[in-house]
């Protein structure tokens, strides 16, 4: 319910940016497949199965847990574009990757209990 009102209002609030943007309403570009596909990708693949799965983990493993692996997405994918696609780590990447990881040991923090 939350994401169909989030949804809806996107839309609402995009819809008088319109005027102003070069916006045309023309279905004839998803007879071009690869239009078609991209579209169905996005929608059935991006869209419906990770909000599935992101779900199934939730129910799983608690939200606590699950935000811990949502927020450790931007350093993985900076690991494996630096080692599938050679990507360099440039200083910016790697100081967003510290923030990332200090924030996430911080918020995970739990003082040990004193025995007394």
């Amino acid at each position: 319910l939350a994401t169909r009102r989030t949804f809806f209002y996107g839309i609402l609030f995009m819809l008088p940016a319109l005027d102003f943007l070069d916006f045309e309403l023309n279905l004839a570009r998803f007879a071009n497949t690869t239009y078609l596909f991209n579209i169905i990708f996005l929608g059935l693949g991006a869209s419906a199965l990770c909000f599935v799965t992101w779900n199934l983990a939730v129910r799983e493993l608690g939200a606590v847990k699950a935000s811990v692996y949502i927020y450790m997405v931007p350093v993985i994918t900076v690991i494996t574009s630096a080692i599938v696609l050679q990507e360099k780590i440039t200083l910016l990447v790697a100081l967003g990757t510290i923030l990332t990881m200090t924030g996430l040991f911080i918020s995970e923090y739990r003082p040990k209990k004193k025995i007394k």
